[in-house]
This record gives structure tokens, sequence and C-alpha cells, in this order.
């Protein structure tokens, strides 16, 4: 049973993540931040299967430059990165039995920042915990609970000044670098470059980003 049914201490969003499928809506299930022991990236590739990825003007232009047109699809009145074989994200791939992005450096907001909502009000209630002092003011912070990574109870240090501070830059774009906020893997063999290959290269009806 996923964590947040029948759990009182979740807050229900009405901002929805819309699956491919029809008739299939996930509500999220969103936990203040201080509810959390620690949080680390899996890499487990849960997050980048059957997710309904909305893209903002300036991500459509830079990924369609970089790999075609095709790297988007039509979801009601959304433009969203393409999914293939299994609702799988096509920029994702297999390696040392983790699920990697390929366009790390180039992927959407919206998953930078999961699991983690950065609001600058308490959008989704229990204002107190939910807080988190940042720059003289205060931000809100939420966890979204289909993220298998958690470990719950008092808030880590590292949890508390370097997660939470990274995200936080992330959502005020005051920078794009990441690690606390991605999977920190040292693979048994070095990653190879990415490129895009072009789709009259190959059967495919559109252009990925393979490994060379």
């Amino acid at each position: 049973m996923n964590v947040a049914e029948g759990n009182p201490l979740c807050t229900c969003s009405s901002e929805n993540l819309i699956f491919p499928f029809p008739k299939r809506v996930r509500i999220l299930m969103l936990v203040p931040w201080s509810y959390l022991k620690s949080w680390a990236c899996l890499a487990c590739g849960h997050c980048c299967k059957d997710y309904a990825i909305p893209l903002a003007e300036d991500e459509w232009l830079g990924l369609s430059s970089l790999f075609g047109p095709r790297v988007a699809e039509q979801i009601l009145d959304k433009r969203c990165l393409r999914r293939g074989v299994g609702g799988r994200c096509i920029f994702q791939h297999r390696h040392d039995g983790h699920w990697l992005c390929s366009i790390q450096s180039a992927k959407p907001m919206t998953c930078r920042l999961f699991p983690f909502k950065v609001c600058f009000h308490p959008l989704f209630g229990r204002k107190e915990e939910a807080s988190y002092p940042y720059s003289g003011g205060k931000v809100f912070i939420y966890f979204d609970v289909d993220c298998r990574g958690m470990e719950w109870g008092k808030p880590g240090v590292e949890l508390v000044h370097k997660v939470l501070p990274e995200f936080i830059g992330l959502r005020l774009r005051k920078g794009r670098g990441q690690y606390y906020s991605t999977a920190r893997l040292r693979p048994q063999k070095p990653l190879p470059p990415v490129r895009p290959i072009l789709s009259a290269c190959t059967r495919m009806d559109f252009p990925l980003a393979v490994i060379e």
C-alpha cells in the first residue's frame, strides 16, 4: 500500500500529474519536508515512468532544437516530454543496474525539482511544518511520498543544510548544477558521452539520446 493511503498527515494536491492512459489521474500526496529524516535519489527510475512532464516554452525550444520536434507529445492542453515503450521517458537509459537520465544537463525543471515542491506560500497546508527559513524570509517545502528515496524521522543535517537549499536554488533559478538533488552514483564503468542521432540513420520515427 502506498504510504500516503489513509495517512492523515498527507495533503492531497489539486495539481495532478496526468498519466498517458485514459481516465488515469494521479493525485499528488504531499507532506511537509520536516517529516523526513533524509532523502536521496535511488536512480530507481520510478519517477521517469508514466508521469506526464509538462515543458516550458524555453525547454521545448531547447530540446526540439537538439533532438527534433518529436521529443514532445500533446496531453490535453499541455506539451509534455514524450514517453516510449511502457510509458518510460525516451531519454532514460539503464546503466549498472540503475535508470539514468541521458539529458541531465538539459532536463526540464519539473524533473529537477521532483520529489519536492518549493512554494512561496503554504499552498498545501501545515504551514509551520512546511516552513523553511531562507535568505531572511521563508519558503514552504513539501515532499511527494510517491518517491522511494526518503526516510521518515527527525530532519538530518544533510537534508536541512545541503539537500533543501539546493532544491530552493533550482526553484529560484540561481543555478542548474545538481549534486544533492540528483543520484550520486559511482558507476563501475564510466558513463560514455551522449549524442543525438538523426532519425534518418535509424528505423525510429524520432531522434533519441543514445550512448556512443
